[in-house]
């Protein structure tokens, strides 16, 4: 049972590297896959791991296409508000946009993804902190544990209060 779980896993591990199925690759439109590539901000050196899945399949990937479609495709992905959407959704960013302002707004929108990250994550600590403190009894040193988890959860909230205050950030050049 145990073998066959195994080999499950590993062709299911196999399958998620794979990027294009030999059937994908004869009918490919590299143009359109490049555009939608493009259009979705994903790794350039995708294109190299779609020229070895077609390769084992006798097919080649037409890479000239394929990048013509992917800088077309750019140009929608590098606007900049969804510079600040890419970043606020915590997707990663490959460098494919030239524009100053996408990037600005891509750091923008992650410094609030990661924020959101962490405030999520002190509130699972605090949650913790709460089901410590409830199971804990009036032993003394049940008392001390008391103290330290009190304390330990003043400073996620002070921590998660200047988290949630608005922070101005004002920039000047001439």
């Amino acid at each position: 049972m145990n073998r066959i779980l195994t080999c499950a896993a590993f062709t299911m591990f196999l399958s998620a590297c794979t990027t294009m199925s030999p059937d994908e690759c004869r009918v490919a439109n590299w143009q359109q896959i490049g555009y939608r590539d493009g259009q979705n901000g994903n790794d350039p050196s995708i294109i190299q791991r779609y020229s070895q899945d077609c390769a084992e399949a006798g097919v080649v990937a037409d890479s000239d296409l394929w990048r013509k479609g992917f800088q077309q495709g750019t140009v929608l992905y590098c606007s900049p508000d969804n510079g600040y959407r890419v970043g606020k959704q915590g997707r990663e960013y490959y460098g494919v946009c030239e524009s100053e302002q996408f990037l600005n707004n891509y750091q923008l929108g992650r410094q609030e993804y990661l924020v959101q990250q962490r405030i999520a994550e002190i509130d699972r600590q605090i949650g913790d902190i709460d089901r410590q403190l409830n199971s804990l009894k009036d032993s003394d040193q049940d008392k001390q544990k008391r103290n330290v988890l009190q304390s330990k959860r003043r400073d996620l909230v002070r921590e998660r209060s200047s988290l949630l205050s608005p922070s101005y950030n004002i920039n000047f050049s001439f």
